[in-house]
């Protein structure tokens, strides 16, 4: 399948729509993503499981919009959950409420009383205390309470330090041995019912050794449990598959995402054992579906730096402030204007607002629409009022189809939450 972000005689297109003639009938910037691209990565990810007791989890922190949710929901996916309000969000969506777990590491009563409550699929416990405090809350609501413990490996997924979750050093789940003693407690407790582990190692990984190494000691460490007669299900393994963000726009299918190769490796080491097995992903089912499109407000030459100024900035996409991250850029409409080394930079009174630095890429007019790709995930998500700028508006292609899926929210509407 070709890419549905593509150019067809110098214009960018996302499936059949012409990007630069709808952008210019739109306020900029907004976010675009292709409803092909959604079912296209859902379907490499389940046929990745196929010969498995295999059920993918859409993670809903990558993207929450409930359009895109919905198209997700219809592709058999269940839904994983941080927080109360993405609880909320998957349930309003559609998601059945044994279709979703609930990972974090700080989960409050509040939030357990819900998950409880609505009966879903598994909590992921990350510590004694919550082990506890839910031990409680199942007891007072007489609901026994499926759960998998958060067994943090001490892996090195050799990511981004603030995407690294799989050390010692992270604040996210249990060492092994700690986690056996829950796992003790836990088949002991009259409301839990411990027949899940769980473990995520970190994000945007691209390699599949730390998937292999993590699988191999989750089952080392099932096979410790099965001897204290604790028996085990369910295996989460976790997320973190990345996708690839050097490539260029157009970019077949093989280079797209890295589900394939990681997946494949990773469920065979499983392949002896009748165990459940989950999956959960967000960045590998949306990042390479949307696209984030600015126009150039300015262009800047000083004695040391070029600048692209344009009116998309770090409270829409905070991932190259935040990570470093790269995100490919390129125009609406190419042309034969000279290249240059530019940093693109956004308006926010920050030295970190940009999209990208140093970058190679023609040197655009005042007015030049771009596409920063990519950006499906952990973009509109992760957005803000930062300076007051508006969020941006989600359209949603579908074919030679355009449609809005989110309005933009003003500085005025945030104003009028507010007394004045």
């Amino acid at each position: 399948m070709i890419y549905p972000f593509h150019y067809r005689e110098g214009r960018l297109f996302c499936e059949e729509v012409d990007l630069e003639q709808t952008a210019s009938t739109l306020e900029t910037p907004f976010y675009l993503y292709s409803a092909a691209e959604i079912k296209h990565s859902c379907t490499v990810i389940r046929d990745s499981g196929r010969g498995y007791d295999f059920k993918p989890y859409y993670a809903l922190k990558a993207n929450f919009n409930p359009a895109l949710l919905k198209i997700i929901l219809q592709q058999g996916f269940g839904a994983d959950i941080v927080s109360g309000g993405e609880l909320y969000f998957a349930r309003r969506a559609g998601f059945k409420n044994d279709s979703i777990v609930f990972a974090g590491v700080g989960k409050t009563e509040n939030e357990l009383r819900q998950a409880v409550e609505a009966g879903i699929a598994s909590i992921n416990v990350e510590s004694r205390a919550e082990l506890y405090l839910l031990s409680r809350v199942a007891r007072e609501k007489k609901r026994r309470v499926p759960i998998a413990i958060r067994i943090n490996p001490d892996i090195d997924a050799h990511t981004h330090e603030y995407i690294s979750t799989g050390l010692h050093s992270n604040k996210f789940g249990v060492d092994a041995e700690t986690a056996f003693e829950m796992y003790l407690e836990a088949a002991k407790d009259p409301w839990l019912e411990p027949e899940g582990v769980h473990m995520h190692i970190g994000s945007q990984i691209e390699s599949e050794q730390p998937f292999v190494d993590a699988a191999r000691f989750l089952l080392s460490f099932i096979d410790r449990l099965e001897k204290a007669a604790i028996s085990i299900t369910s295996v989460d393994l976790g997320g973190g598959i990345g996708i690839n963000y050097n490539s260029p726009f157009a970019r077949p299918e093989e280079e797209r995402t890295y589900v394939k190769s990681i997946l494949s490796s990773y469920l065979k080491v499983f392949a002896r054992r009748r165990l459940k097995l989950y999956l959960e992903v967000g960045r590998s089912v949306i990042g390479s579906a949307g696209v984030l499109i600015s126009r150039v407000i300015y262009t800047k030459k000083t004695p040391t730096k070029n600048f692209t100024i344009v009116d998309a900035a770090m409270n829409n996409l905070i991932r190259p402030s935040l990570y470093k991250a790269h995100h490919p850029i390129v125009p609406l409409v190419r042309n034969d204007s000279n290249t240059w080394k530019t940093d693109v930079v956004g308006p926010v009174c920050e030295t970190g607002d940009f999209m990208a630095r140093e970058m190679e890429m023609p040197e655009l007019k005042e007015g030049s629409l771009i596409a920063i790709g990519g950006a499906g995930a952990y973009g509109q998500s992760l957005a803000s009022f930062y300076n007051l700028r508006p969020i941006v508006a989600e359209y949603l292609v579908e074919g030679d189809r355009v449609k809005k899926i989110s309005p933009a929210l003003s500085p005025r509407e945030l104003a009028n939450r507010f007394e004045w």
